[in-house]
């Protein structure tokens, strides 16, 4: 079930790369929640052909990833803008800063809504 996650994930930031047929057949698998038969039913293939051509997108899909690291940078920024939003949550602001404390607030929000 970990690696159905992790491939919905790749398929989010790659899936543009992979061809089409590929992309449909990941999609199907991780998001449809379709099996390898029931994939290959509905692509009018064979249940080895819906394997080797899950197989083949999930090698792609993996080998992007260990190149550009791209949901792994993501994730990442996202547990980081998560950390600076607590931490702000936590500070009382000085008299006179408070003009400050919410810029800064304010700035973490618009990296928030960039990186989604």
């Amino acid at each position: 079930m970990e690696e159905l996650v992790e491939l919905a994930w790749l398929l989010d930031f790659y899936g543009a790369l992979l061809t089409e047929k590929r992309r449909r057949i990941v999609e199907m698998r991780v998001n449809d929640d379709m099996t390898l038969a029931e994939i290959a039913d509905a692509c009018q293939m064979t249940r080895q052909g819906a394997y080797d051509a899950f197989a083949q997108a999930r090698k792609q899909l993996k080998a992007y990833e260990e190149t550009l690291g791209l949901a792994g940078r993501y994730r990442q920024i996202q547990a980081a803008l998560a950390e600076c939003r607590a931490a702000l949550d936590r500070v009382e602001a000085a008299p006179g800063a408070q003009a400050d404390l919410e810029a800064a607030r304010r700035a973490l929000a618009r990296m928030e809504k960039m990186e989604r």
